[in-house]
């Protein structure tokens, strides 16, 4: 079982209007603005969980846990795959550790729709919050080398048949290319979808 080490927790189910840091991606802390959630503040993060962000818990990511994460990280600065594999296990390490600490039942992959609104279930609003406010914590302190956080997609309007869904995104420094990464269709601890977001936008 994983200690309860990385995350120091201040636990609150309010909204808690925590100034935004300059250095962090404008772009991504907009999103965050005109969703109505909350984005990091240095190691602060507000994670969402109940759907559409209806539940918030507010942590601080602290030495501990930064120091297993940069290791990953570090392990990954041969290339940009490399990188997008460490993130990979670092997303995974986190969703692990969200759902330990907010309790309730573990998220079910997917947000069936009988469990909106439940403490601890997460939606794609949910996730992509807060998978975005990890990576710009990350970026924030220079463990990214590759790539940098972008605002989070969408992909679907209902019109073209598919439920609307939404994914952090990082783009390659050198070649520009996007990137998703996406825990959504995942179970805490399992390594997310990290895709190019050409192709994620193109699935169902």
């Amino acid at each position: 079982m994983m200690k309860v080490t990385p995350l120091l927790f201040s636990a609150t189910l309010a909204a808690l209007a925590l100034p935004s840091g300059a250095s962090a991606s404008q772009a991504a802390l907009r999103w965050f603005a005109s969703q109505g959630y909350v984005g990091p503040e240095g190691t602060r993060i507000v994670a969402c969980h109940g759907y559409g962000c209806s539940r918030r818990q507010v942590l601080t990511v602290d030495g501990a846990w930064l120091s297993r994460a940069s290791a990953f990280l570090k392990a990954g600065r041969t290339s940009p795959e490399a990188e997008r594999g460490a993130l990979a296990r670092v997303v995974s390490t986190y969703t692990t550790y969200l759902t330990t600490v907010i309790g309730g039942r573990p998220d079910i992959p997917g947000s069936p729709a009988q469990m909106s609104g439940v403490h601890g279930q997460m939606d794609c609003l949910d996730e992509t919050a807060n998978t975005t406010s990890l990576l710009l914590v990350l970026q924030e302190r220079g463990l990214l080398t590759h790539h940098k956080v972008e605002q989070p997609e969408s992909r679907g309007f209902f019109l073209d048949g598919r439920y609307p869904h939404f994914s952090a995104v990082i783009m390659e420094k050198t070649s520009g290319r996007e990137w998703a990464v996406d825990p959504w269709r995942k179970a805490p601890g399992q390594r997310p979808e990290i895709l190019p977001l050409v192709k994620w936008r193109q699935d169902s």
